[in-house]
């Protein structure tokens, strides 16, 4: 089983499907997939162990980058600076090609390729005396995380 670099997995944005495009000067993506549980054990239960029953689940991406400054004429990826809060983005999660990609934004549409919308909740910029901007991305899921199929787009 081969192993996926870092900078081999994108988090791509867009306002549609068809508008994706990766996020520039990225330095890294976290992508959390969580379950809210329920206790549901009773009195008829006769095992001593605790059972649990799902009830919701939920999913959140953040992004870091770096702040490109002048004037950006890379149309092939979007600062992170152009992100709005508030707005919905539909975000796809996918491997890239390595040195055969350009800057390693070539999406591969595989079995770790997932897609779904989220909202993006919150913005950081942090600036420290002697080292480089950079910005943080938040979004919080809108709606169901699920395999890409490019047949249902």
């Amino acid at each position: 089983m081969a192993t996926i670099k870092g900078q081999n997995f994108r988090v791509l944005q867009g306002i549609d499907a068809d508008s994706l495009k990766c996020i520039a000067a990225s330095t890294s993506c976290a992508v959390h997939v969580s379950m809210q549980l329920e206790e549901n054990t009773n009195k008829d239960v006769e095992s001593d162990w605790i059972t649990q029953e799902p009830t919701s689940l939920a999913w959140d991406v953040q992004v870091d980058a770096l702040i490109l400054g002048g004037d950006t004429t890379d149309t092939g990826a979007t600062p992170i600076t152009e992100l709005v809060v508030g707005r919905t983005y539909v975000l796809k999660f996918s491997r890239t090609l390595g040195a055969a990609g350009e800057k390693n934004r070539d999406a591969v549409n595989d079995e770790i390729t997932y897609i779904g919308q989220a909202i993006l909740n919150d913005f950081t910029i942090t600036a420290q005396n002697g080292n480089l901007s950079t910005a943080t991305a938040k979004f919080t899921g809108a709606a169901d995380l699920a395999p890409y199929d490019e047949d249902e787009e």
